[in-house]
């Protein structure tokens, strides 16, 4: 057999070897037998793993999962980082509904109880800075299962603590992984897809409001019942409101489990990186965005502490909104706790619902333009809810609930899409920061609103997060104008670089000429 014959029986197996074992350098999850992998990997791929070889960015998505290798690992890798995000959703779904019960489990009032959102928050700021630190060092997949596990384990045994410190330990602890998977998961997300990671992104974000709606759905048969009795006090008689033995602690091992099996896909994929030795390489190459290529020191650090408190800002009505709705309808609107659940799940709703939405909206408009149109809409749901309220228009609040959910919901990540896209790259640091700003919002507004609502009256949640919305809207519009300005005065500050050749050489294109 002659030497171009050897060559192209070895490629024709090859080909005929990947056929068959397709699924050894493209599927990251699915299992490839061991019979298999013998003789493969020393072999060259017939598949270019050049994403600009071939142009598989026109076809649909079943012909694109079925023919281009790379793009269906990633796939697969986002559809479990839906899965723990739909955790972490379920997770802060539990909050708002369960608040109650938890104080009643403790004996704390409304405003000792405020510091569960506090604690929570303020081990959501020191995961989201330890996971922007990790991230970069260690196993992005291993993290994210810590984190999962972290999350879980410590939120499912929280109604058995009949001590509060101990209670505020474990949703410190519960908060920590929280912080870690949203840091790893926007990070991971945003290095996978590059460009096409738009509708991606508001997908996972989706998955977390999905997790909302369930949440409060599951555990509404548990909470403890309002219950009215008659207390005599000498000749007289009122009705006092009391609540019965809560059964909260059966739907927070549900979410134990639930949580827990967003971890086991990123264990797995992480033992068989370490034990079969397959690559899990899927970083997009990256492309040249129309954000500017080098931004003065200066501005820099401005952009960065104005995104960051815009960033702190509109978590601070995101999470406060979700996690004081049930005990604001309890106390202004005198509904009961079933009642205030569905309220909850129904925001949850229209908050997946708006994801939803900007997964298609995203593909037409421009992530700076969603996040204009978006902000002046919750801004207006937010008088809508607040005019309802105090004029208790039941009709008109059962309307004004879910609304503010819908127009919050494509914020979040369309800053995380606008800043890559537009301002800076999202590495895993920048991430973190975002994350960190975020949870400095979230411990530090509960406490805030718990007091003024105890103190002075309910209805000072409203006030509150409207005027945190008009602080988020005015910082966007900073934003954009500085890079406006920037822009504009860049390019006519532009110079050009005259090269003069030395005298040497002018002097021999001289000769040259003459002769």
């Amino acid at each position: 057999m002659t030497q171009t014959e050897l060559d192209c029986d070895v490629k024709g197996n090859a080909i005929d070897e990947e056929q068959n074992v397709g699924a050894v350098d493209t599927d990251s999850f699915l299992p490839v037998p061991e019979t298999e992998l013998k003789g493969v990997k020393d072999l060259p791929s017939t598949v270019p793993d050049d994403e600009e070889a071939v142009d598989y960015k026109k076809l649909d998505l079943c012909h694109r999962l079925r023919v281009d290798h790379l793009f269906r690992r990633r796939f697969i890798h986002s559809f479990w980082l839906f899965w723990s995000c739909f955790g972490l959703g379920w997770m802060v779904g539990l909050y708002g509904p369960s608040f109650a019960d938890l104080r009643q489990i403790v004996n704390q009032d409304l405003e000792a109880g405020s510091w569960l959102f506090t604690t929570a928050g303020i081990g959501y700021l020191v995961g989201s800075l330890l996971g922007g630190i990790l991230f970069d060092r260690f196993n992005k997949l291993l993290i994210i299962g810590v984190s999962c596990v972290t999350m879980a384990v410590f939120t499912g045994f929280q109604p058995w603590c009949r001590s509060y410190p101990l209670m505020l330990a474990l949703r410190f602890l519960s908060g920590l992984g929280g912080g870690g998977l949203d840091t790893g998961a926007n990070a991971d997300m945003v290095s996978i897809w590059d460009e096409e990671g738009r509708p991606y992104m508001q997908a996972m974000h989706a998955s977390f409001g999905a997790g909302g709606i369930v949440a409060p759905l599951v555990i509404e048969p548990f909470l403890s019942e309002k219950i009215l009795e008659n207390v005599t006090n000498g000749n007289t008689s009122e009705l006092v409101t009391v609540y019965g033995e809560t059964n909260i602690h059966s739907a927070f091992l549900i979410s134990l489990a639930v949580i827990l099996t967003g971890a086991l896909p990123f264990f797995y994929m992480y033992f068989r990186i370490c034990c079969c030795g397959i690559s899990h390489k899927m970083a997009a190459k990256k492309i040249d965005h129309k954000r500017p290529a080098k931004l003065p020191v200066g501005l820099k650090i401005a952009l960065c502490i104005l995104l960051c408190a815009c960033m702190m800002s509109y978590c601070a009505v995101e999470d406060t909104f979700a996690g004081f709705l049930a005990t604001f309808c309890v106390d202004y609107l005198q509904w009961d706790k079933s009642t205030s659940s569905y309220a909850t799940s129904l925001y949850w709703g229209a908050f997946t619902v708006g994801r939803f939405t900007g997964i298609i909206l995203i593909r037409f408009l421009r992530p700076v333009q969603l996040l204009c149109g978006y902000l002046i809409c919750l801004i207006l749901a937010f008088i809508g809810l607040f005019i309802a309220s105090i004029t208790m228009t039941e009709p008109a609040v059962w309307v004004f609930i879910p609304a503010p959910g819908f127009f919050m919901s494509v914020i979040f990540p369309c800053i995380f899409t606008w800043t890559e896209e537009s301002i800076l790259e999202v590495t895993g640091k920048i991430s973190s920061m975002f994350l960190i700003s975020a949870s400095t919002g979230t411990l530090l507004n509960p406490l805030f609103v718990g007091y003024l609502m105890k103190n002075i009256a309910p209805i000072s949640f409203l006030y509150v997060l409207l005027v945190e919305s008009f602080l988020c809207f005015s910082l966007f519009i900073v934003i954009y104008c500085l890079l406006k300005v920037y822009i504009k005065t860049g390019s006519r500050s532009q110079t050009f670089e005259i090269v003069i050749p030395p005298p040497e050489e002018m002097t021999t294109l001289r000769v040259q000429e003459n002769s």
